[in-house]
This record gives structure tokens, C-alpha cells and sequence, in this order.
């Protein structure tokens, strides 16, 4: 009997009346098989990735239609492909040259785990397509090249990051379906590690991108040890609560120039994750059915992202790049599990705040569910439970208005291009740099963030868990929300180092149209600050209107963008940069971005300093309307007016009471943002509002 599709899972799938949504991700599914089937070969005309790349996907989704409606041509597919698959050397199991296998016992790389759980599940759903011998064959392959293998990384892995948790997936999945006992006993005294990956608060301090990648294969993992053996117990946290963090991620979803005309969703992408993000359809579909009794709230979002992102299910190419694209998609187990799954609960209805921080460090804040505008803003995490693939992008953020970004974080594209290393700096993201003097001691140093360590494992004995969660440095010291103002607060400087003393960022969004973002830095010695602003050209769209110096204004698609900034300083720009869509494992793909997809914008200080307190006001509007709003600054005072006395916000500082005042004068609402002796932060308001 199957693990992976069971007597009463299959009648209920037979028995889909056809307006249902299982029946039309069923369908599908069966449609993007078929024609896959038309091409002898595992890799049709479509495919750009590496066939290390998309075998899994492949092979899962094939086996899973041929269990549920079997071909003979899907059948003739499955067996040529997966007995080449398990014929070939040892040292293409241990993945792409660029893994550095050099013969002798192989230690399991991702792709090893990929084709392990791939051919395992199918023998496990399609084993009639298979003489008995050849059966054999294929289970003695995938014990020797990939059981095995995955297991030896297991046994010497020692820090925390997802290939931990990948690995673990592979392991699993061979473990459960050959029936393997003492490697199933492994593998779910592995699990708990695994799940420890991520934050307490189902955040993941890898990265958007990679926080679906690691739980889709806790999804496997678990799915295949539970189905296994029914009275083991494993937990859905903390992963079950990343849909929390992934529904105030989710920006918009519409068309992406070069992406052809169907609707695609866009997340705010910090770190080494794609723009075009969106949850693998298995794991939300695992979630919305696993923890509908346990933790309810967190099932209707999984569910109410699958519903927004995965229909109408028309699913538009490419689905070669789900795991190593970071551009998820839906399998068999979405199909398997959905008809089971809560009832969709929205951000809005499950009382979501418009305003949220993450243990990862990401921030995000809206004027209203459904409404206009978002700002995420990326801070200083608490220690991370996983520290890999990070940019340094501390203080930097992104605002999307009228579904458009027009501020962004670049992205990343393959890791062996050389511009790798520059999409990740701190001077291609929209915080600070910063310079010491010729005659400083070292003279003339570029200051820019810095990485970390990693959270080390600890053996003891045949039992492993993880070590001191990492702190990366910086703090976020205030995230709040009262009435149209959200307030974040986040302290930089030790990401740096000497001699920055502060590099505290205050970001002010006051509705729907304005943002004030004030800098205090501080430094040991005089220094240069240069401003970085990322804005969005991915498509050659951007309208920058170069205006006075101290300001300018950039319009994409309906939206405006009014800057100025109060700080004595020069502006260079336009300076060509990158933004990338999506990873892809190869250079020059649909997903990187060419030169100039990004606008730098840049101001350096004229003289160097050790203090300095700037305002930078920010109002957006439509594209008409943004050239009618006025931003003025005089006596210490920063006001942002809307056209028509539609609105007024006013920021300045009492230096007596240690606050920033802002205040909306048209509705008399004052807010104070006030530092205590203590060194807390709150937030107040009096007024009208």
C-alpha cells in the first residue's frame, strides 16, 4: 500500500465533483504531466534549469497522476526516466560538479536529497510501472546513493541552515518508504533540530525564500514519518506560524513585464529571496489540513494564501524552478491534502495587525488590510535560530504604493555570478555607508555591514540539537501603532563597527500618503555618510524627475514618489544597479536582472562629521497627484502637505523631552515619540483622532 496516497485519499479524489478547487489543481496537475510525457526525455523544451534541478518535481507529479489516472504514455515516461535516473553513477547523485565531489564515500548535497525523495516517492505511488527486479535495482540505488549519503551529512553537519532540514527530507522519505526502521528512528530524532530552525514565532532568519524551501522539507519529512507510523507525534512548530509572517509579506499580485500576462505575486524580498515569492502550494496546503485543530488561525491563512495565490489554476510556466528557482508552485501533496484543509481566513477577518515585527527582523506596516500602501522595513533580528544568506541590508526598506514597489530591495540572482557579491552589499540597498578620513586611523575605510557566525549543532552521543541562537547585532528598539501612524525604530551601528556609535533609523508612516524617515549617526571621529536609495526600473518603467537638489520626484506605472531630504549634501545618480526578479542556478535566465533594472540614487555628505540628525520626507500619491503635494522644512520643522488641504503631517524634536513630535494639523491628532531615562520608547497620541 502507498504511503504517499492512501485507500481513502484516492476514492476521495475520484470522487471530486468537478467545480471543486482539488479538482481543478487535479486537473491541473494531470494537464502539465501530460505534455511533459510528449518528451521522451526528464527535461522538455520548456526546462532551463539543470536536470538535478527539477527532478524531483518532475518525477513526484508524474507518479501522482499515474497513480490517480494511469497512461501509457505517463507510465513509459516514469520508467524510462526513473531507471536512468538510478543508473547513473554515483557521482551524479552527489550533484553538479560545482559541489566538489571527488570520489570515496559521498556525503549527500542537496540534490542528492532531491533525487532521493524523488525516485523514493516513485516507487512508493507507481511501482507497477516497474518489473520486480528493476524494482529492486531502483530501492538498492536509492539506499546506497542516497539513504545512505543523506545520512552521512547528517552525522557531520554542524551548523544550522537549511540544507540541515533538506537533507533531513531526503533521509526521510527513503527511510519511510523502504521500510527502513533504524533510519526512521533517526530521522525523527532528527526532527525537532530541524524544526528548530526556525524562530520561535515561525519567522526564518535565512531568508523568505529559504524559510519555504526548509519547511517544504519538514512538510516531506513529516508527511513521510507520520504516514509511516501513525502514533509518532511530530510538532508543527514553530514552521506552522510562518504564514503569519508570509501574509504581511505578500505585497500584490498582478502581471510582471517579460512574464507573460498572468498574474503573479510579488513579497518584500530581503535578503537572498525572489520578488516573485509566493508559498509553495504544498507546504500552505500541509498547514491549512494539519493544524486546523491545533492552531486554527494559522490553518485559515495557509488556506486563504493558497486560495489568493494558486487560483484561477491555470498555473503559467516555468516549473522547472520551484525549489531551485525559489519560485514555488503546487504538487501532488496540494492536491492530496486540500480537499481536508480549514476554511480561508484573511489577514483582515483573523484580525492580522497592520503593523508587525518578526524575530527575523523583518517589519511591515500598512494603512489598512487591502489598502494602499506597505513599507517593510528590514531591522535588526533577535538572535537567529539560522543565519545563512543574509545581505547587508540592516536599516534599509521597501515601499510598494498603488501596487507598485518603487523603492525595493535588489534581490539575488545565481550565487556563482560575480555580481553576487554586489547585490548583496550594503551600497546597492536603501540604507547607509559610510567613510573615515584620509586622516583617520585606518584612513580612508568604507564602512559597510558586516556578517555573522553561524548557530553551531551539538552532539551528545546519538542525539544532536542546536546550539545558542546567534545574535547578528543591532537592535530593534520600537515597533508601534497608534491610529494612522506606525512607528519603527532600529538601531544599526554594531553591524558596523567601530567607530559608529549610533546609526538609529525612525521610520514614521503617517497613512496612506506619507513617510518621515529620521537618521541619528553618530561616530568616534568625523565621517561621510552617503544616503543609498534603490528605486525600481526592472522594466525600464521608472520616470525620474531630477528636480531641485535636495529633492526629486520618480513615477512607475500609477504611482509617485515626492523625496527630499534635509541633509547638506550632494547628489549623484542615475547609477545603474541590479534588480532581480528570482534566483536561477544558471547565469543570464528570465529572473536576473540587466544593468540599470535598478536606479541608484545617492547623497554624500559635503563635509565629514561625528553627529548628525537628518529628515528624509517621503509622500506618494497617483501619478497625476504627486507633483500637487509640497514638502517643506524650516526651523527645525518637516512638513509633508497634501494637495487641496487634504493633509499636513508635521515632524520635529523636543530635545527636552527626548521625543520626535508628529502631528496631522488638519485633524488636530498629535503623536509623541518619546525616549524614557531608562532608554524605552513609547508612543503616544491626543487629539481626534
Amino acid at each position: 500500500m502507498s504511503l504517499f496516497l492512501t485507500k481513502t485519499e484516492r476514492e476521495t479524489l475520484n470522487e471530486l465533483p468537478a467545480h471543486s478547487q482539488t479538482f481543478a489543481l487535479l486537473e491541473a496537475l494531470v494537464g502539465r504531466v501530460n505534455d511533459r510525457a510528449t518528451s521522451p526525455g526528464l527535461s522538455d523544451g520548456s526546462c532551463t534549469s539543470l536536470w538535478w534541478h527539477h527532478a524531483a518535481e518532475f518525477l513526484t507529479d508524474a507518479a501522482f497522476v499515474h497513480a490517480i489516472r494511469p497512461s501509457e504514455r505517463v507510465a513509459s515516461w516514469l520508467r524510462s526516466n526513473g531507471l536512468s535516473i538510478a543508473r547513473r553513477p554515483a557521482a551524479d547523485w552527489a550533484g553538479p560538479p560545482f559541489r566538489g565531489y571527488n570520489g570515496g564515500d559521498a556525503v549527500g548535497s542537496l540534490e542528492t536529497a532531491h533525487l532521493t525523495w524523488g525516485l523514493s516517492i516513485v516507487i512508493d505511488l507507481a511501482p507497477d510501472v516497474f518489473t520486480a527486479c528493476e524494482y529492486d535495482e531502483i530501492a538498492s540505488v536509492i539506499r546506497s546513493n542516497g539513504l545512505v549519503p543523506c545520512g552521512r551529512f547528517l552525522d557531520t553537519t554542524t551548523f544550522c541552515h537549511n540544507w540541515n532540514l533538506v537533507l533531513l527530507a531526503g533521509y526521510a522519505v527513503a527511510a519511510a518508504v523502504l521500510d527502513d526502521a533504524d533510519a526512521l528512528s533517526k530521522a525523527t530524532a532528527w526532527f525537532p533540530l530541524s524544526a528548530d530552525h526556525f524562530q520561535p514565532d515561525g519567522s526564518y532568519g535565512e531568508s523568505l525564500g529559504y524559510a519555504n524551501y526548509a519547511a517544504y522539507s519538514l512538510v516531506l519529512a513529516r508527511e513521510a514519518i507520520t504516514r509511516h507510523t501513525s502514533t509518532v507525534n511530530l510538532t508543527l512548530e514553530p514552521y506552522a506560524r510562518m504564514v503569519q509572517w508570509e501574509a504581511q509579506a505578500l505585497l500584490y499580485r498582478k502581471p510582471l513585464a517579460g512574464w507573460g500576462a498572468e498574474s503573479r505575486s510579488r513579497s518584500a524580498n530581503f535578503g537572498d529571496s525572489p520578488a516573485l515569492f509566493r508559498p509553495s502550494g504544498d507546504v500552505l496546503a500541509h498547514i491549512a489540513t494539519h493544524a486546523r485543530e491545533s492552531m486554527p488561525v494559522e490553518a485559515g491563512l495557509a488556506r486563504w494564501l493558497l486560495d489568493t495565490l494558486y487560483f484561477p489554476a491555470n498555473e503559467p510556466p516555468p516549473h522547472d524552478l520551484a525549489s531551485f528557482g525559489f519560485l514555488p508552485g503546487f504538487g501532488f501533496l496540494t492536491v492530496v491534502n486540500l480537499p481536508k484543509a480549514a476554511e480561508p481566513l484573511s489577514p483582515a477577518a483573523a484580525a492580522s495587525p497592520t503593523l508587525q515585527a518578526f524575530s527575523c527582523g523583518d517589519v511591515y506596516a500598512r494603512d489598512a488590510w487591502n489598502g494602499r500602501t506597505i513599507l517593510a522595513m528590514r531591522t535588526p533580528s533577535e538572535p537567529r535560530h539560522a543565519t545563512a544568506h543574509s545581505h547587508g541590508d540592516i536599516n534599509s526598506f521597501i515601499l510598494a504604493h498603488r501596487n507598485e514597489r518603487l523603492l525595493l530591495d535588489p534581490g539575488h540572482s545565481c550565487y556563482r555570478n560575480i555580481i553576487h557579491e554586489l547585490e548583496a552589499s550594503t551600497a546597492t540597498h536603501s540604507t547607509c555607508t559610510f567613510e573615515t578620513p584620509a586622516t583617520a586611523i585606518p584612513p580612508s575605510v568604507k564602512l559597510t555591514q558586516r556578517g555573522g557566525i553561524n548557530r553551531p549543532i551539538i552532539r551528545d552521543g546519538a542525539s544532536v540539537r542546536g546550539g545558542a541562537a546567534i545574535d547578528l547585532g543591532g537592535r530593534r528598539l520600537f515597533a508601534g501603532q497608534i491610529g494612522a501612524l506606525s512607528a519603527v525604530v532600529s538601531e544599526g551601528a554594531p553591524l558596523y563597527g567601530p567607530p559608529i556609535r549610533s546609526f538609529t533609523r525612525t521610520w514614521l508612516l503617517c497613512g496612506e500618503n506619507a513617510l518621515f524617515i529620521i537618521d541619528k549617526i553618530e561616530a568616534d571621529v568625523p565621517i561621510t555618510t552617503t544616503w543609498n536609495w534603490l528605486f525600481n526600473n526592472r522594466d525600464g518603467q521608472l520616470d525620474i524627475d531630477y528636480q531641485s537638489q535636495p529633492r526629486l520626484i520618480a513615477r512607475r506605472g500609477d504611482a509617485g514618489l515626492l523625496m527630499s531630504t534635509s541633509c547638506a549634501a550632494v547628489r549623484s545618480g542615475p547609477i545603474y544597479g541590479y534588480v532581480h526578479d528570482c534566483y536561477h542556478p544558471l547565469p543570464g535566465q528570465l529572473g536576473e536582472g540587466a544593468p540599470g533594472s535598478g536606479i541608484l540614487m545617492r547623497w554624500t555628505e559635503l563635509e565629514p562629521a561625528r553627529s548628525r540628525m537628518v529628515v528624509h520626507s517621503l509622500c506618494f500619491d497617483s501619478r497625476a497627484a504627486i507633483s500637487a503635494w509640497k514638502v517643506v522644512s524650516d526651523s527645525g520643522k518637516h512638513s509633508i502637505l497634501g494637495p487641496g488641504s487634504k493633509e499636513c503631517w508635521t515632524v520635529s524634536f523636543d530635545n527636552d523631552k527626548n521625543s520626535v513630535e508628529c502631528s496631522e494639523h488638519l485633524s488636530g491628532c498629535f503623536y509623541s515619540l518619546a525616549k524614557s531615562l531608562e532608554g524605552e520608547i513609547s508612543l503616544t497620541r491626543t487629539g481626534n483622532r
